[in-house]
C-alpha cells in the first residue's frame, strides 16, 4: 500500500484549545472554595484490561453506573496481545473429543503451581465453564482452537479464539460501549486513594494529556491494574526466595503493569502478600527497538538446541517451561544460547510487539549482529558468540549423530525407535546463536481478596467498598509458584466478575432512596478533523508526549507499513482522538490491524 506524502492523519485536539478552556476554568473559580466532589459513579473501577471490563459489564448488568479509568488511550490491556484462556470441560473440548473434569484439572494444577490457593482453584476450575467460557461466548467471543501444555496437564484446555486474546478482548469492549451507563476516563492515572467523610471513596486522578487533576468520587472502587512486572526495580526486591538475582533481567511486562494499583491498595489499608511468586520467563532477548536494552521479546524455536557459556548442550530442549526456568534460573550466569541452521531460521517464533513480522524478524532480529550471532560454519560461529569453538562443534557432531544414527538422545528430547519425535539435524548453513535471558513475565502475588473479591487489611478485615481482581491481586494465588498456560486471562474475567457484582452490590445499596441512575453525557467529538501531511505526524512522533504511547505506537506502525488513513478511520471515526461511543466503536475494530 501507498502513502501519500501529503495530508495523512488525525490533528489530535489542539492543547492550546484544551489549555484555554483550562485557564477560562480557573479565571472563574478565584476566589471561591471548591465544593465536594459530586458522585461520579456508583462504581469506579481502576485498570480497563481484562479485569476490569469483566467488573464493568457485571457491574452496569446489575444496574451501577461504571466509569472506567485507565492509564492508556485505549483498553484491554496486555491482554490484547496475549494468547489463551485455560478452561475446563468446556463445549469446544467435547468437540475435540477430550474428556476433562473438574478433579483432573485440580490434581494438574496442584501439582503445577506446588502450593496453589486451594479454595481459590477449585472455585475457579468450577466456574471456568459457565462463569468463563459461557459468558464470554455470549457476549460473541468464539473458540476455535485447543493446545496442548506439555507437562502442565493432563489434557488440553488451553483455550484459543482466532488469533491472540484480542478477539477476547474486542467483544467484551464492543458489549462495554454499548451500555449507557458506562464512562470510560482514558489517559488518567489514579494517584491516590481515601475514605471521604461520608464512607464513599475519592481517586485523586490525574490526566496524562493535559496534566489537569480532580477528585472523582465513588460508592464502590475496583482496583484491576495488573500485575507489577513491568517495575523491574520491584521485581528485584521481591526476587523468587532462593535463586539468585540474574544479572541482566529484562522487562517483558506490558507497559502500564508497574504495579500502581499495589500502591493505592497499601494507601487504603490493604494487605499484600505472595510478592516473591513471579513468573519469569527464560526465553528474552532484547528488544531492538527499545534503546535502554531494558525491554525484551520472547524466542521459540521447536528445532533449536540449548548450549551454556562452554559451547555444550545441558538440558532437553522440550522440557515443560517450569523445568526449562528451574533449570536456567540455577546456571551460573543464568543465561545461554540457542542454536540453529538455516533450516531453523524458518521456525523461529518471537512475540512481544506488534511490528514484528517475517521481514523485521529477518532485518532487525537475524540480521542484527547485537542480538544474533551468524557463521557460515560451526567454528565461524562459535568465534562470533564467544564460543569454544572446539566444544561448540563436538557437541553439534554428537547431536546429529544421535539423529542421524537413530541413538536416543543423552538428555531424552527424543528415543531410538520413534523416528517422528526426532529434530532435524543442524547442518545447513548459515548457522546462528541467539543469546537468552530472564524475562519478569507475570505476578502471582499482590492484594489480599476474600471470596467476594472485597480487599483484606492485615488484620483480615475487608476495608468497605474495595474490590480487586486480575493480576492485582496475583489472580487469588490459583497458579502457586508457577504461573500455567492461560492461567492468569480465565481467573482475571473470574475474578473481575466477582468484583464487579459485589461492588455494584454494596453502592446500589448505599445509594440514597430515591435517587436514580443518571448515564453519562454523551461527549462532542473532539478536534476539527484536519489531516496532517507526513512530516507533521513524523515530528510529532520524533518525540513522546505524555498520555500518548497508544498514538505514537499505532502510527509509527502505520507510518512504517503505508497504510492509509481509511484503513482505521472513516465516515464513524474521523482523523481524531475517539471520545463518543460511536468512535469508540468504530475504532475497536481497528485493533486487530496491529494485534
Amino acid at each position: 500500500m501507498h502513502i501519500s506524502s501529503t495530508r495523512l492523519f488525525a490533528a489530535w485536539t489542539r492543547p492550546v484549545r484544551q489549555f484555554a478552556l483550562v485557564l477560562t476554568g480557573a479565571i472563574a473559580l478565584q476566589g471561591c472554595e471548591p465544593g465536594p466532589p459530586e458522585i461520579e459513579a456508583d462504581v469506579l473501577i481502576i485498570g480497563a484490561g481484562i479485569a476490569g471490563l469483566s467488573a464493568a459489564l457485571e457491574a452496569s448488568e446489575a444496574g451501577a453506573t461504571v466509569t472506567l479509568l485507565d492509564m492508556n488511550s485505549v483498553g484491554g490491556g496486555h491482554a490484547v496481545q496475549a494468547g489463551g484462556l485455560f478452561m475446563v470441560d468446556t463445549p469446544l473440548q467435547a468437540v475435540k473429543g477430550i474428556e476433562d473434569s473438574v478433579d483432573l484439572a485440580i490434581a494438574d494444577m496442584q501439582a503445577w503451581g506446588e502450593d496453589a490457593d486451594l479454595a481459590w482453584l477449585r472455585r475457579y476450575v468450577e466456574a471456568s465453564r459457565p462463569e468463563v467460557y459461557d459468558w464470554l461466548t455470549r457476549l460473541g467471543v468464539e473458540f476455535a482452537l485447543l493446545m496442548p501444555a506439555p507437562g502442565e496437564t493432563s489434557v488440553p484446555r488451553f483455550h484459543f479464539t482466532r488469533g491472540t486474546s484480542v478477539n477476547v478482548v474486542v467483544p467484551m469492549m464492543r458489549t462495554a460501549l454499548d451500555r449507557a451507563g458506562v464512562r470510560w476516563r482514558m489517559n488518567t492515572e489514579a494517584t491516590g486513594i481515601g475514605v471521604a467523610e461520608d464512607g464513599t471513596w475519592e481517586i485523586a486522578a490525574r490526566n496524562l494529556r493535559l496534566g489537569d487533576t480532580e477528585q472523582l468520587k465513588a460508592r464502590s472502587v475496583v482496583i484491576a491494574t495488573g500485575g507489577f512486572e513491568g517495575n523491574l526495580e520491584r521485581v528485584r526486591a521481591n526476587w523468587l526466595p532462593g535463586v539468585e538475582q540474574p544479572k541482566r533481567l529484562l522487562n517483558g511486562a506490558g507497559r502500564f503493569a508497574t504495579g500502581s494499583g499495589l500502591d493505592l491498595g497499601a494507601q487504603a489499608g490493604a494487605v499484600l502478600n505472595r510478592l516473591n511468586k513471579q513468573t519469569i520467563f527464560v526465553t528474552g532477548f532484547p528488544n531492538p527497538r527499545d534503546p535502554s536494552g531494558e525491554h525484551g521479546l520472547l524466542a521459540m524455536n521447536p528445532t533449536a538446541i540449548f548450549v551454556d557459556n562452554s559451547g555444550r548442550r545441558f538440558m532437553n530442549e522440550d522440557v515443560p517451561r517450569k523445568t526449562l526456568e528451574t533449570t536456567v534460573l540455577a546456571m551460573p550466569g543464568q543465561s545461554y544460547w540457542m542454536i540453529f541452521d538455516n533450516k531453523g531460521r524458518r521456525r523461529l517464533q518471537v512475540r512481544g510487539a506488534p511490528w514484528l513480522d517475517r521481514d523485521t524478524l529477518d532485518s532487525e532480529i537475524l540480521g542484527n549482529p547485537e542480538i544474533v550471532q551468524r557463521g557460515d560454519d560451526i567454528a565461524t560461529l562459535a568465534a562470533a558468540a564467544g564460543l569454544p569453538p572446539s566444544e561448540l562443534e563436538l557437541t553439534i557432531a554428537a547431536y546429529n549423530a544421535q539423529v542421524v544414527l537413530g541413538e536416543e538422545d543423552q538428555f531424552g528430547r527424543f528415543s531410538a525407535d520413534i523416528e517422528e519425535d526426532k529434530p532435524p539435524t543442524l547442518g545447513e548453513p548459515p548457522f546462528y546463536a541467539l543469546r537468552l535471558y530472564p524475562m519478569s513475565r507475570k505476578s502471582m502475588g499482590g492484594l489480599v481478596i476474600d471470596a467476594d473479591a472485597r480487599v483484606l487489611n492485615s488484620a483480615g478485615a475487608a476495608l468497605a467498598g474495595l474490590y480487586a481482581a486480575g493480576e492485582a491481586t496475583g489472580v487469588a494465588g490459583i497458579n502457586g509458584s508457577h504461573g500455567g498456560s492461560g492461567t492468569f486471562l480465565g481467573p482475571s474475567v473470574f475474578t473481575g466478575r466477582i468484583a464487579g457484582r459485589t461492588a455494584a452490590r454494596t453502592a446500589l445499596q448505599d445509594r440514597p432512596a430515591g435517587e436514580t441512575s443518571v448515564p453519562p453525557a454523551e461527549p462532542a467529538p473532539a478536534g476539527d478533523g484536519t489531516l496532517l501531511d507526513a512530516a507533521a505526524l513524523d515530528a510529532l512522533l520524533a518525540n513522546s508526549r505524555p498520555g500518548y504511547w497508544h498514538f505514537e505506537q499505532a502510527h509509527a506502525l502505520v507510518r512504517e507499513r503505508e497504510w492509509r488513513c481509511a484503513e482505521c478511520h472513516g465516515e464513524q471515526w474521523p482523523t481524531r482522538t475517539a471520545v463518543t461511543a460511536q468512535e469508540k466503536r468504530a475504532q475497536l475494530e481497528s485493533c486487530a490491524r496491529c494485534h
